[in-house]
């Protein structure tokens, strides 16, 4: 090999970002397996808090999928360490383009970053699985994202989404950052709606009705499944999503708790 710049070899990501998987209509996710993925970014997000890292761009498509379909946390192209610091500030001038619609409220007004404003970031995440990677404000400016936190408004609560974990994301998207929840607490209690959560219950699709013999979670799954709960005698959800292209914007008009 020539000498040169330094290379970074990672491993291959066979079914790419965690986004385009669920928006792909290929695949039928269930309720449950959209949990797990999010129980997955939870853990890896635990890490990279405990070693004071912020990750600044945590979003769907900035996770992937490798061919077991276990979720890594990618692309820290936005990333910072913050060994000693309390937070990573980005000035204006700089022309760093933000992905302002999973950015915390803070930030938004400060542009000064912490773990807790990934917290933030997650909670749109988990947003982003519960409704198979549908935009989030979607009819919101996003010069105007700023204002319509500040009126107290958030996402809705997606359909499909069970109350507990909605609960959670709530939380995530408090005004006070003090308030939201750490990632360690995060995996504690998306592991345990996880564990909790079952049914044999189909969604009917708007428009093709599909039909699923007793869906088999994805492997990464049924390891998640163990960890989370050795004793559960709970089976495994067949709870389907309907395609992607069925959830139109939502957005919450009422005052965030």
């Amino acid at each position: 090999m020539e000498k040169g710049s330094p290379l970074v070899v990672l491993p291959y990501m066979k079914h790419g970002d965690l986004r385009n998987f669920i928006r792909n209509e290929a695949h039928n996710p269930t309720v449950k397996d959209l949990m797990g993925f999010g129980l997955q970014v939870a853990r890896g997000m635990e890490y990279l808090a405990s070693k004071k890292f912020v990750h600044r761009d945590l979003a769907a498509r900035n996770c992937m999928l490798d061919e077991n379909y276990t979720v890594k946390v990618a692309d820290f192209g936005l990333a910072r360490d913050i060994y000693d610091k309390e937070y990573y500030s980005v000035h204006n001038k700089s022309g760093v383009k933000l992905p302002v619609k999973w950015m915390a409220l803070e930030s938004l007004q400060t542009h000064k970053f912490t773990t807790k404003s990934d917290v933030w970031s997650f909670g749109v995440l988990l947003w982003e699985l519960m409704t198979r990677g549908a935009p989030p404000y979607s009819d919101v400016n996003s010069f105007d994202i700023t204002v319509f936190l500040l009126q107290g408004r958030r996402l809705l609560q997606p359909e499909f989404c069970p109350d507990s974990l909605y609960t959670v994301i709530i939380e995530c998207w408090h005004p006070k950052p003090e308030r939201r929840p750490s990632f360690s607490e995060l995996v504690s209690r998306i592991s345990a709606i996880f564990s909790n959560f079952s049914g044999e219950h189909y969604v009917l699709l708007n428009t093709t009705y599909v039909n699923i013999d007793k869906m088999s979670p994805y492997p990464s799954l049924l390891a998640s499944m163990a960890s989370s709960s050795s004793s559960s005698s709970e089976p495994y959800t067949s709870t389907s999503l309907p395609p992607s292209s069925s959830f139109f914007c939502h957005v919450e008009r009422d005052c965030c708790a």
